[in-house]
């Protein structure tokens, strides 16, 4: 561990990490100089700054040892939400401990406060790991994670008052504006890197696998994918039981543009028919099945052709595929492979 946590104390000062200080650092400055029109500049800086420091806490998790790199895909308004996740966290904490001090007075909002304080490295970890929102403000996840980190969790509570006060002293005594800029910047980094690298040594006790960054990205990308298709299943089948059968194909059908023209078509395509092989009334599935199976039949995948269409007449006896030529296909194909059951049952009418 005191070789990991070494290894996070430094990465700040590696220079992919020192340049981005010392740019935003500036920019930040000049934002501060223009007052109100330095606004939004401060606000995209500041939102670049934390996405940079979550791809920090994602390399360290990972056991990288050499700081990620600014990227566009980092800085994109819609790929990383979690600083907002942050944000919102840290704002439902300040409103209880406003709560709490309106209630017991200045000892209970120094009270709440401190507890603030000692769960925001709990909350980064949360958001490290489940990249969740409310996960991260869950009292009962907060709880295993601090109690999976153990002592380590103490160390970092420490460091981030240590750095908190550090910072609330340049403040105090006026310090330069930039130099307080550039100093809290990396003493966000460092916290950041410090939770991650608590994180990745204490990964067995988590129940955490070992992944590089990009690998966690594919896996954040992969519960995205997967609840964006949820979504749209949602929205597929209520139009379906108000009786709008186009709205409904439409928006599978927009699904399949999108998702299902590359190396993902069979496995998406298998996907939304696992989820649709019991709705009734049964045409949104039915043009479904035929789609697909039109598709592989044009990829001469006929044993898969075969098998989705046992599978479809199984829930549906009635289906028969469409164009009628590929009805004709699939029949010729399953009297080749000898299955006379599914070539009989196609050669009658439904």
């Amino acid at each position: 561990m005191a070789t990991g946590m070494k290894r996070a104390l430094l990465l700040p000062l590696r220079p992919a990490p020192l340049i981005l200080v010392g740019v935003f650092g500036a920019g930040l400055r000049v934002a501060v100089a223009l007052r109100i029109l330095g606004i939004p500049i401060a606000v995209i800086l500041v939102s670049w700054f934390f996405k940079y420091c979550f791809a920090v806490l994602d390399s360290t998790v990972a056991g990288e040892e050499e700081p990620p790199v600014l990227s566009l895909e980092m800085i994109h308004p819609f790929d990383e939400q979690r600083p907002l996740a942050e944000l919102f966290v840290i704002a439902v904490g300040a409103a209880l401990a406003g709560l709490a001090g309106s209630v017991a007075g200045e000892p209970g909002l120094v009270l709440a406060g401190a507890a603030l304080l000692a769960l925001l490295p709990a909350t980064v970890a949360a958001l490290g790991v489940t990249a969740s929102p409310l996960r991260a403000a869950s009292p009962v996840v907060l709880a295993r994670l601090i109690r999976g980190l153990g002592h380590r969790y103490a160390g970092l509570v420490l460091a981030t008052l240590a750095l908190a006060s550090g910072l609330y002293a340049l403040v105090r005594l006026e310090a330069p504006i930039g130099l307080t800029l550039v100093l809290g910047e990396l003493a966000f980094l460092f916290v950041f890197a410090l939770i991650g690298a608590a994180v990745h040594a204490s990964r067995l006790g988590l129940g955490l696998a070992t992944l590089t960054r990009e690998e966690r990205r594919a896996e954040r990308e992969l519960r995205e994918h997967l609840l964006e298709r949820s979504r749209m299943l949602d929205r597929s089948f209520a139009q379906l039981r108000l009786g709008r059968t186009a709205d409904s194909w439409s928006e599978i059908e927009r699904w399949i543009a999108a998702h299902c023209r590359d190396e993902r078509a069979d496995s998406e395509f298998a996907a939304l028919i696992d989820s649709t092989m019991q709705w009734a009334p049964p045409a949104v599935t039915d043009r479904l099945v035929s789609e697909y199976l039109a598709r592989l039949l044009r990829e001469r995948d006929n044993g898969r052709a075969l098998e989705t269409l046992e599978r479809r007449l199984a829930a549906h006896p009635k289906f028969r595929p469409a164009p009628p030529a590929d009805a004709l296909r699939l029949r010729e194909l399953a009297g080749l492979a000898g299955k006379r059951a599914l070539t009989r049952q196609l050669e009658t009418d439904p």
